[in-house]
């Protein structure tokens, strides 16, 4: 078994990005035929449509059922939302540049213009209700959805009728896969891949329609569930949820149950929407529940087996870390950690449980978050969107374009002046968009409902409401960015023009729009005070951004009547993308380039080493201010580092109420002699901002971002 997974691994790997405009063409088809019918019956045929006559694949992965497209990393196409890429992807990997745009046909183009949503796919973030689909099945949505309990309307009932009829799409779909498995088994002469096909068709004549029977059928189950979420539009981050837990019942602890569990890695992982790039698709592992018992169990530490084996970057590993964690699952990761291996992520269950709680969540379903994205955090089945469904706040970009801007920027007397013009920026910012997000998703309930992915969150039925606007907890949630850079910034203002004044307000601007070309000035500014070293002179201009951000918040949901927000830091590549917005800033930052890449200190000035960081990082209060997630990263040195070291670092860090941790610890020199030799390290999995990647599929750009952090971490 190990050979063939070995195999499949690397031609998973070895595979070039295609476009397949297999999907594309079917649901063009249906709607095409079904033109003169209201809008959520002709998603429905469309995904049907989809279901029946896509081609099944049981040749790359044969080890599991389930495939989006004709091949692993061919490009699957929501032509429902709009052919256009992903800027982050191009960033991420330049090969990727004009995908999927150049191989997009005419009359493809003719038909969707003007009927596309935008965008390029849905919008993800969620995890749906395993629990439910792996111990009930998709027959017992069906029988809920056709139940007699009172709905608010005609358009209710509507909703809940389709998405019944999607889960019978998803149901015949596996009949497929059983149908087809069976008589590949008929048609081999080798014995390994025979019993294989048999096993499958036995799964997929019986899930995801009923549950599960043992854990093969289980992780069947789940692998076509997540992979029909995404046939039915959803794009990036869509979560497995908390696997350890959901298939607890099956636990069979045996060396056959790592094999299984790479295999199953390797299926999600050739999920090809937007092909060879990450989807971020999220797995969480271990944790506490509400009574403070350890959930994790022996699938959690197989689960950590199987990603250090597999190394493909997406899927992502976290692990819910806590006080009663099993020691063998804290050895564990601080291993794979130790080694190198750029996963797991962890994240500390006391702040972000207890965050959840003290936002309304009930403490049985708080202490069931997961990540779904990057390092957003929601609840399967329950909330999802934490970070993308209101908006979000670019700190440096306002604080730059109101200096930039404003004619009276110049006339600014204080900080107290500068910070109240600030507020109200931001303030009006956040209205505008939250109100404009929200109008959005209304839009998109409308245009672009998934009723089947709606069935398995809760209260959709109930409510015949699409997940787009309705969720269990309805939570609105709003990202921030380049809060290091910010800090930075104010702090070098306070520091040059308020303080020491040896520059004015006149100068500063000055300067900015010439992108520093007085040198002097410029070393001024980047001797300020920063972020992210213990030193209470920038420390307190991030608090204080953060209480800015906050009674923003409050006057906007008073505005709007929606309930409390979560917040998320969060940036997978997006700090690009910002930076080539933002001209030169006060921080010492030149124009066009990136900002800050997590919560932490920017690269090169954590002169204070990890405590001083770790420290600053503390003061921002991740149970109050970061209910969606934080992410921070940190660059260690292996030979300077112990697991005794790491162990304690990361259980400082979070019994005084850190948030998210992403540790990388590689030798000096690594990375550079990688990119100088490539072929020599295609096991090296990375973190870079947002997402895991093997290092040498990134491109030249994000490999420089991490060297740089390396050689910083070196130099001092």
């Amino acid at each position: 078994m190990q050979h063939l997974l070995q195999t499949i691994r690397d031609d998973l790997l070895a595979t070039p990005d295609t476009v397949c405009l297999e999907r594309a063409r079917l649901v063009t088809e249906a709607y095409q035929e079904h033109d003169g019918i209201p809008i959520l019956g002709k998603r429905a045929h469309a995904f049907r449509h989809v279901l029946r006559n896509m081609t099944l694949d049981l040749t790359t992965n044969p080890i599991f059922a389930g495939n989006t497209s004709t091949q692993p990393r061919a490009w699957m196409l929501v032509p429902e939302h709009g052919f256009q890429g992903d800027g982050q992807i191009v960033i991420e990997n330049e090969a990727l540049k004009g995908f999927p745009g150049h191989a997009i046909p005419e009359d493809l183009r003719e038909y969707w213009e003007g009927r596309s949503f935008g965008g390029s796919a849905g919008i993800g973030h969620l995890a749906v209700d395993f629990r439910r689909v792996v111990h009930e099945g998709l027959e017992s949505v069906i029988e809920e959805a056709g139940d007699d309990r009172p709905l608010p309307d005609h358009d209710a009932l509507t909703y809940r009728v389709t998405a019944g009829r999607c889960c019978r799409a998803v149901i015949e779909w596996a009949g497929r896969y059983a149908e087809t498995a069976a008589r590949a088994a008929e048609e081999t002469d080798d014995a390994q891949l025979r019993a294989l096909h048999l096993r499958v068709a036995s799964a997929c004549s019986h899930v995801p329609a009923k549950p599960a029977r043992n854990l093969f059928e289980a992780l069947q189950s789940i692998v076509l569930v997540h992979l029909a979420t995404a046939i039915e539009g959803h794009g990036m981050s869509i979560s497995i949820g908390l696997p350890d837990r959901v298939l607890e019942p099956f636990l069979e602890d045996t060396d056959d149950t790592t094999d299984l569990l790479c295999a199953f890695i390797l299926k999600i992982a050739a999920n090809s929407t937007y092909g060879s790039a990450s989807k971020t698709q999220a797995i969480t592992v271990g944790g506490a529940d509400h009574t403070g018992a350890d959930r994790s169990n022996a699938l959690t530490l197989r689960f950590l087996d199987a990603f250090d084996r597999t190394r493909v970057g997406d899927p992502h590993v976290f692990v819910r870390w806590h006080d009663r964690l099993d020691a063998r699952v804290k050895e564990r990761a601080v291993e794979m950690l130790r080694d190198g291996a750029g996963m797991p992520l962890l994240i500390n269950d006391a702040a972000t449980a207890r965050g959840f709680e003290d936002s309304g969540v009930a403490p049985e379903d708080a202490w069931e978050y997961c990540v779904i994205g990057c390092n957003e955090l929601g609840i399967p089945g329950r909330m999802a969107r934490s970070a993308t469904s209101g908006g979000g706040i670019v700190y440096l970009e306002h604080l730059n374009r109101m200096l930039l801007e404003d004619p009276d920027a110049v006339s600014m007397r204080d900080m107290d002046d500068l910070m109240a013009r600030y507020a109200a920026r931001v303030t009006d910012h956040v209205l505008r968009s939250t109100d404009a997000y929200h109008r959005r998703m209304q839009r998109a309930a409308e245009l672009v409902p998934t009723p089947f992915t709606s069935a398995l969150m809760w209260d959709c039925l109930r409510a015949g409401r699409d997940l787009a606007v309705h969720n269990y907890y309805n939570l609105p949630g709003i990202y921030e960015r380049s809060l290091t850079n910010a800090a930075n910034a104010l702090a070098a203002i306070e520091e040059t023009v308020f303080t020491q004044r040896s520059l004015t307000m006149a100068d500063l601007i000055e300067q900015m729009r010439r992108d520093f070309s007085d040198d002097a000035m410029h070393r001024l500014l980047r001797d300020a005070p920063k972020w992210g070293t213990d030193d209470a002179r920038a420390d307190r201009w991030a608090e204080e951004l953060v209480r800015l951000r906050e009674v923003a918040l409050r006057h906007v949901e008073a505005r709007l009547g929606l309930s409390r927000h979560v917040v998320c830091h969060v940036v997978r590549s997006l700090h690009h993308v910002d930076g080539r917005r933002i001209a030169a800033s006060p921080d010492g930052r030149h124009a066009w380039e990136p900002v800050a890449d997590s919560v932490g200190a920017e690269t090169g000035t954590a002169s204070e080493g990890l405590p001083s960081m770790l420290l600053s990082v503390l003061k921002l209060g991740a149970r109050e201010h970061y209910r969606g997630g934080y992410n921070l990263n940190l660059t260690m040195l292996r030979p300077n580092t112990t697991p005794e070291t790491m162990m304690g670092l990361i259980d400082g860090f979070f019994g005084e109420g850190g948030q998210e941790l992403q540790i990388a610890c590689w030798d000096a020199g690594l990375l550079r002699d990688a990119m100088r030799q490539p072929d020599r390290h295609g096991d090296l999995v990375v973190r870079v901002a947002g997402f895991n990647a093997r290092f040498v599929d990134l491109s030249r750009r994000e490999q420089e971002e991490l060297a740089d952090r390396l050689d910083c971490v070196v130099a001092h």
